[in-house]
């Protein structure tokens, strides 16, 4: 690219500022290797200050100064008087209830552009195309702002959206360290997956299928639960004990992984006060639930002898011995009262299984019917929403944490807002545990649709709890390819091993598909994870501004000559820069330029080459620091 360096200017820079900023704030991983031993309160304000610094980099509030560029455009009308913003439900009489008994005013609400990019990443990862973006604008009616919520969540789209995060709940992918699905099992896991999320299945009946799931895992989806958790180098109790950490942790979101070692000796005594009152023996119980599985392998195909599927089944002899000396643990011993087989017992409550009832069957019944399992869902899915959790980390809970009643005497509260995360509890077990239906009540709150941008004055870290503006949230990577796409009019094409080619990420079934394309590259440089010992992470960092910038994802696409490109429909449309640079700012950013961005545009695409200045300015958008966040 040629000849941008004026234009340049509100791009580039905020880009590796914000991505700088963020590589200072990471953080060590709360449990395992790179424990994070900081107190509790010490580990809230850092996820406080992480959003809040991403949200003032991106929108600076109303009296700070900012480098050009780095304010996000899309301004939200004129600030109203609190009390006029209307309260839609529970969400918005708790949190505004909340700020009014601090003090702390909210912003204002967004502005339509910002609120339709904003629904339409979160709900179904895709941005907002320009005709999506005129009609909406054009729309007079009182209730267009609903309306659109209950279209996007009727879409394939949502369906994709949504597929792809549950698949990163369950870590579903073809080959990990320590298992193999192949993409057969992984094929039809995501299969199950998506048909579940398109027919609206509840969530706590998707995860009772996942937890019993049995049969052959190239041709049962669910059976691909048990066989991404196995451990071939140790005995099978390190099964058990893997899938029962990983269910505590993804369905309940307690950490469990370190009492099925140690006790959490060295760990939860400091970060967990529930949990370090637990004991591997009590762990070894909830892993019994799984000791009456067996996996066995089978030859998938004579001609592939490598390949090995399984038949999971339950096993009704099968019993968990306190007798290893090997493989991944400390070994297991007899209890002190001589106990030589743990039996099931569910750590939370102590309950055991019905008489002949099969364990898991009974393991998912009982995790669907503790509360923490709705609470946990509902504090995941507010994080996808809103940012950032009502308890951080959203896999953390410390139930000694939850109540203000229960606090013991100098401990803090976990949630931000404790009512509120209880109330919305209670509503996704009443609503039968719909994900539509709690994500709607999440997405009409008047305090989803406030702007990022801080309007009635300076902004405090310290409101950050209070969720008085939006937190902007970066796209994920699949979310940033498919963006690049869509405001390009350039889809990508990626072939999927037995499924034939997707023409967006999100449709990926993994993580590792495409990964020796160029669009895989793309895709783990911003991120994506690989559903194993990499996790998902929306940071910021270097090499997503060097990609932006040279990537020829970014850079053909841009081009006049690329077929059916936006720059080139917008060249044969018409010759006008302001027309022009109307369109490039719709498809790219999802509103319309502002009357400094339009003069701006106008009088470089008037300055030479209009061909080749239409495809800088749209190179430009793309670098936008606004690109990357909803």
């Amino acid at each position: 690219m040629k000849h941008i360096a004026r234009i340049a200017a509100i791009a580039f820079a905020p880009l590796l500022l914000f991505a700088a900023e963020r590589n200072q704030m990471e953080s060590s991983c709360p449990y395992g290797p790179g424990t994070d031993l900081r107190s509790p309160r010490d580990q809230q304000r850092a996820t406080w200050h992480a959003v809040s610094t991403a949200a003032e980099l991106l929108a600076p509030s109303a009296t700070a100064s900012s480098a050009p560029g780095r304010r996000r455009a899309n301004n939200p009308p004129a600030s109203p008087s609190a009390p006029s913003i209307p309260q839609v439900n529970v969400i918005d009489t708790r949190l505004f209830a909340a700020m009014q008994a601090a003090g702390i005013a909210s912003t204002s609400l967004s502005s339509d552009e910002e609120f339709l990019r904003r629904v339409s990443l979160d709900l179904t990862g895709q941005i907002p195309d320009a005709a999506a973006v005129t009609a909406f604008l054009a729309d007079t009616a009182p209730d267009k702002r609903a309306k659109k919520i209950d279209e996007l969540l009727a879409s394939d789209a949502f369906t994709d959206r949504w597929t792809m995060w549950f698949g990163d709940l369950v870590q579903n992918v073809q080959a990990a360290s320590n298992s193999r699905e192949y993409y057969y099992g992984r094929n039809v896991y995501y299969s199950w997956i998506k048909d579940s999320i398109k027919s609206a299945k509840p969530y706590d009946q998707m995860v009772r299928e996942v937890l019993a799931g049995k049969g052959d895992s190239f041709a049962v989806g669910t059976a691909n639960y048990v066989v991404r958790q196995l451990q071939p180098n140790g005995p099978a109790q390190d099964t058990y004990d893997n899938l029962a950490a990983h269910s505590g942790e993804k369905f309940l979101a307690q950490p469990l992984l370190c009492l099925s070692c140690h006790s959490g000796i060295g760990h939860l005594e400091l970060v967990n006060t529930y949990l370090k009152g637990k004991t591997r023996s009590d762990f070894w119980g909830m892993a019994a639930f799984f000791a009456a599985t067996r996996a066995r392998p089978m030859v998938a195909d004579p001609n592939q002898p490598n390949i090995r599927k399984f038949d999971v089944q339950d096993n009704p002899i099968g019993a968990y011995q306190l007798n290893t000396t090997s493989g991944n643990k400390t070994a297991r011993q007899p209890l002190t009262d001589g106990t030589a087989v743990a039996a099931p017992a569910y750590l939370f409550t102590g309950e055991k299984p019905r008489s002949g009832e099969p364990l898991r069957d009974a393991y998912g019944r009982m995790l669907t019917a503790d509360r923490q399992f709705a609470r946990a869902a509902v504090n995941y899915l507010w994080k996808e929403m809103f940012g950032m959790g009502i308890v951080e980390p959203a896999n953390a809970f410390d139930l000694n944490r939850l109540d203000p009643a229960k606090l013991a005497a100098g401990a803090t509260l976990q949630p931000t807002n404790p009512q509120l995360l209880e109330d919305l509890t209670t509503q996704f077990i009443q609503s039968g545990y719909s994900l539509r239906s709690i994500l709607r009540t999440m997405a009409v709150s008047s305090a989803y649709q406030l702007s990022s941008k801080y309007t009635p004055g300076a902004w405090n870290e310290q409101w950050t709890p209070y969720f008085a503006r939006h937190y902007p949230h970066r796209l994920t990577a699949e979310m940033m390819l498919d963006a690049v796409a869509r405001a390009t009019n350039v889809p990508v094409n990626i072939n999927v091993q037995g499924m034939g080619p997707v023409n967006r990420a999100m449709m990926l079934p993994d993580p590792l598909e495409g990964a020796r394309r160029a669009e895989g590259t793309w895709l783990n440089e911003f991120g994506r994870g690989d559903r194993d010992d990499s996790a998902r992470t929306n940071d910021g960092a270097i090499v997503q501004a060097l990609s932006l910038m040279n990537n020829t994802i970014v850079t053909t696409r841009v081009k006049r000559t690329t077929a059916n490109s936006t720059v080139a429909k917008a060249l044969a449309s018409t010759s006008d820069p302001g027309a022009i640079a109307d369109q490039l700012f719709l498809a790219t950013l999802s509103r319309r330029p502002t009357a400094d961005e339009r003069t701006l545009a106008v009088s470089y695409l008037g300055s030479g080459n209009l061909g080749q200045k239409a495809e800088d300015l749209q190179f430009v958008l793309l670098n936008q620091l606004e690109f990357l966040f909803d």
